[in-house]
């Protein structure tokens, strides 16, 4: 039995109706979807999809696309009987919000940045979805809720597929589902560094632990960690001044595209504070080191964001803001195909033997000089 409740605001308490996709009208907080956690959690599936916890998810029609917030925001147009969805994104939600439109036979708009990266803008088009690339989109705040303001009033019949809380307070349950995962495959860690950039992500594992503590399948939220890039980090700095709303700032510079947003939203700093955690930013250099390290060593090329979170575990142990015995982990959130510009500076540091008939001295030479593949 689904155990949705009602939308209600995080500040008042003030209750919204399902489809109610702003801030409260009351108090201007975030909305948040609340469940009745009585009863028994399903702790005998193991994160086949998302899918597995639906009874904890709002509650929906169709279960036919299977991932997180992209699934959950489609499947509710179709529940809402809306004849399509826009959103805007720098590539990575356009890219999921087109593939699971074109599944669920669903028309879909995305306005994209103009400075998009081609990897990623290639990867949406392959679903052939609406395009419009609008200049400075991301400027400010103020600029993408005006070109989603503007957009809703052209396609009022359209659901805003926006995957930020203030615009669409439902969809950061899917994120939750996350910290279900962790806590039934394994022992939940002491502390999760998490990217970040509007926050959703971040705020849903707080949600997710947080009502599995309620319902006594924890004992206590691990603490999280809030991931920026140096140059764009709002969040972050809000946390470390012990602000209550994140504060818009200079136009945002990061190597980490996913990440490059100079505004946020309180719920991020409300899951930080409450599980105990903190905010760290990180330089261009060490995202970057961060991403070969483990590409090297563990056989996993993520993407420049995600790597964000591997290069904040590193500084905050220099830093002792965690000890070298806690558990850690990092979310990482997307692969690293996504945004990876591949330079002529890269290529031409690969060795090359000039004909077959020079391959073993080159070979020999590059094994003694121990550099076989890409320098590090």
């Amino acid at each position: 039995m689904n155990r949705f409740e009602s939308l209600a605001c995080l500040n008042c308490g003030r209750r919204y109706p399902t489809d109610t996709h702003t801030r409260c009208t009351k108090c201007n907080g975030i909305l948040e979807a609340q469940y009745r956690l009585d009863g028994r959690f399903p702790t005998d599936v193991r994160g086949r999809s998302m899918w597995d916890f639906a009874d904890f998810l709002p509650p929906i029609q169709e279960k036919s696309i299977v991932s997180r917030a992209a699934s959950l925001g489609l499947s509710l147009a179709r529940g809402l009987k809306r004849k399509g969805v826009f959103t805007a994104s720098d590539g990575n939600a356009a890219a999921a919000i087109s593939a699971y439109s074109a599944r669920a036979r669903m028309k879909c708009l995305v306005l994209i940045a103009d400075d998009t990266p081609t990897q990623k803008l290639a990867q949406i088009m392959m679903y052939s979805p609406i395009l419009l690339r609008v200049r400075g989109i991301y400027r400010s705040l103020s600029s993408l809720e005006a070109a989603l303001a503007q957009t809703q009033e052209i396609l009022p019949d359209w659901l805003n597929h926006f995957i930020w809380a203030p615009f669409n307070p439902l969809l950061v349950d899917a994120f939750k589902t996350i910290a279900y995962e962790i806590a039934l495959s394994q022992k939940v860690p002491d502390c999760i560094f998490i990217p970040v950039a509007g926050g959703d992500l971040l705020s849903g594992l707080y949600k997710g632990f947080q009502e599995l503590q309620k319902m006594g399948q924890l004992q206590r939220p691990p603490r999280l960690v809030a991931v920026q890039g140096e140059g764009a980090d709002p969040t972050v700095q809000a946390i470390e001044k012990g602000l209550d709303k994140v504060k818009e700032t200079a136009p945002a510079r990061t190597i980490a595209g996913a990440l490059r947003v100079n505004f946020g939203a309180e719920h991020s700093i409300t899951a930080v504070r409450k599980s105990g955690g903190f905010g760290i930013s990180v330089s261009d250099e060490q995202i970057v080191k961060a991403q070969r390290e483990i590409a090297r060593d563990e056989g996993i090329f993520c993407e420049i964001s995600s790597a964000a979170a591997l290069a904040a575990i590193s500084k905050a142990l220099d830093l002792g803001k965690i000890a070298r015995d806690e558990t850690t982990a990092a979310i990482l959130t997307g692969t690293g195909l996504k945004d990876y510009p591949v330079t002529g500076d890269d290529i031409s540091r690969i060795p090359i033997s000039k004909d077959v008939s020079s391959l073993s001295t080159t070979l020999e030479g590059m094994l003694a000089a121990e550099r076989i593949g890409v320098a590090v």
